[in-house]
């Protein structure tokens, strides 16, 4: 499940293989979710599972 609180988009991913839970907050995801450079918050909520699919490269590399 992928969850928008108004300041943080979080959820889990597998990195090798391990469950690890993830966090975006507003400035990681106008920098790191292409088409989403300036999103709003309800944006952000309407489409946080697309917003989620577009972080998974930063999520992976682990620089979150």
């Amino acid at each position: 499940m992928i969850d928008w609180n108004g300041t943080v988009l979080k959820g889990w991913v597998e990195v090798g293989g391990v469950p690890k839970e993830v966090f975006a907050d507003r400035e990681t995801i106008h920098r790191h979710a292409p088409g989403f450079s300036d999103a709003l918050t309800w944006e952000i909520d309407r489409f946080r599972d697309e917003i989620f699919e577009k972080l998974m490269p930063h999520f992976r590399s682990g620089e979150c």
